[in-house]
């Protein structure tokens, strides 16, 4: 049985990823086994009531790594990424780093830096590009040339916790699976809670939208023929986890490494020039 170790305690994804690995008949040559936090204190009961029936929490964070076979970083503060991401790849153990793959640029470099060095493939981000729904926009994208995509989803830049990088992840990730990593400019608009962002190519141009008006991904692309889809995010948990396992299971990153620093990039970009506007 391969067994996944998970680092932190905060927010949904463990719950999800938990049930998923330990309920789902697709992954039942894996289990999601340990899990070690310092993010959220919370009592034995909570955690029980949490994570799905998972073999043992472990005290340290280098215990929970000497007792995986792969490690899950699902901390929800980007800038714990890093270290935790180091401690991994320097155990050579595969990892997978949630979104915000990193807080900032150089992080990501760093994290993929040593995922190279060490020869340890590195998976993560938003699970959202991993919608098996995205390959068929990938193919209408290599069949038509097109002036234009729209990517929107549900993001606060007012959050009092700050996490609007966290949620609005998701979109630069999808602008990145599907227009890639190469873009040469970003500009922003932003009207009250609702921020556009035009992200430019040489061959296309990106609108991404984050708005509070919304619960789903909708994507639109304009060009010869025009296509608008919603995407179920409730999917996304099991395409992310069965392309975690390809990777487990192949040692490929599923994902180039230049996307997850890129779109930590344009996050960046997004989020500095937003802050700029007077409002």
């Amino acid at each position: 049985m391969y067994k996944i170790g998970c680092i932190g305690h905060a927010g949904r994804h463990g719950e999800f990823f938990s049930r998923i690995f330990n309920q789902h008949p697709l992954f039942e040559n894996y289990r999601f086994s340990y899990v070690f936090g310092e993010d959220e204190p919370l009592s034995l009961e909570e955690k029980n009531q949490r994570f799905y029936h998972i073999d043992a929490y472990c005290s340290t964070v280098e215990e929970l790594i000497e007792r995986s076979d792969a490690v899950m970083i699902l901390t929800i503060a980007g800038e714990t990424h890093l270290p935790y991401a180091l401690k991994v790849i320097e155990a050579k153990k595969p990892v997978f780093v949630d979104k915000p793959f990193a807080t900032t640029y150089e992080d990501a470099k760093a994290i993929t830096d040593a995922a190279r060095l060490h020869h340890v493939p590195i998976f993560g981000g938003s699970t959202l590009r991993h919608l098996k729904k995205l390959d068929e926009i990938r193919q209408l994208i290599k069949e038509d040339t097109f002036p234009f995509i729209s990517i929107s989803y549900r993001a606060d830049p007012e959050s009092p916790l700050g996490l609007y990088p966290y949620y609005a992840s998701h979109i630069a990730e999808i602008c990145m699976s599907l227009c890639g990593p190469d873009y040469h400019d970003v500009t922003v608009s932003r009207n009250q809670k609702n921020v556009c962002s035009v992200v430019k190519y040489a061959h296309c141009s990106a609108v991404l939208m984050t708005t509070l008006d919304t619960e789903l991904v909708h994507i639109h692309r304009t060009g010869k023929k025009s296509y608008s889809f919603d995407l179920n995010q409730d999917e996304c948990y099991i395409d992310g986890a069965a392309r975690f396992i390809q990777m487990l299971e192949t040692g490929q990153p599923p994902v180039p490494y230049e996307e997850y620093c890129s779109s930590v990039k344009l996050l960046e970009d997004i989020t500095r020039k937003m802050n700029a506007l007077a409002w």
